[in-house]
């Protein structure tokens, strides 16, 4: 449990399993979060540092003192690996060029945010913040993502919540991101035959489907 990794020995057993987000309605474990209040900046570097660069977890939030430590779950990774892979068909396919950004740290000192997005892309060309990032959220709560994603005033963020996917978009102020029903950033893009294929376990089925969908498209 993420909890452990900062309370010292492992709780007993019972107490563990009270501290375990409970299971999601289809049987999947969610993800695990901790929410620490009060941390400073040089803190927040530190930790991250002591637990060390290349580590499997956990993943790190950070905004205005909050510090946000996530651990995924199995299906947390399946949905994350699903939608990046299906989304490079897509790009591929479209002649979009794209730099992987992936879970890369984006960090701005000045404006007390650090983040470590579940996928991220950088659209066109390399540029120091991604254009699109991806977060995967079976449970709710935790640090605002959208709050830590405006200070790096990243276009386009979307989640995979339990119902599918919400797109949020950056307005030209860069002051507020807006709920969107379609991308700004990859209009053509049939969301609709995304999340289906999202939701097929076969890997290779739902590579094949989505392959399909996007031939069959006028």
């Amino acid at each position: 449990m993420v909890a452990s990794l900062l309370l010292g020995p492992a709780p007993s057993p019972e107490f563990a399993e009270l501290l375990r987000p409970e299971r999601l309605p289809d049987g999947t474990d969610p993800e695990e979060r901790l929410i620490l209040c009060g941390v400073s900046w040089q803190r927040y570097l530190d930790l991250d540092k002591a637990l060390g660069d290349d580590r499997p977890g956990p993943r790190f939030y950070y905004l205005d003192g909050d510090l946000e430590l996530m651990t995924t779950s199995n299906e947390h990774e399946r949905i994350k690996k699903w939608i990046a892979g299906l989304l490079e068909i897509f790009f591929d396919e479209t002649g979009r060029d794209i730099v992987p950004r992936g879970q890369a740290t984006m960090r701005l000192a000045l404006e007390q945010a650090g983040a470590e997005p579940d996928e991220s892309w950088c659209l066109g060309s390399e540029k120091e913040f991604p254009d699109l990032v991806l977060e995967i959220a079976l449970t709710s709560g935790g640090i605002n993502k959208l709050d830590v994603y405006r200070r790096f005033r990243v276009p386009e963020v979307w989640f995979w919540r339990r119902d599918g996917l919400e797109l949020h978009a950056l307005d030209s102020q860069g002051a507020a991101y807006a709920r969107v029903a379609r991308s700004r950033l990859l209009p053509q893009l049939d969301l609709a035959l995304l999340e289906r294929c999202v939701r097929i376990v076969s890997w290779r089925e739902a590579r094949r489907t989505f392959r399909a969908g996007l031939a069959a498209e006028p």
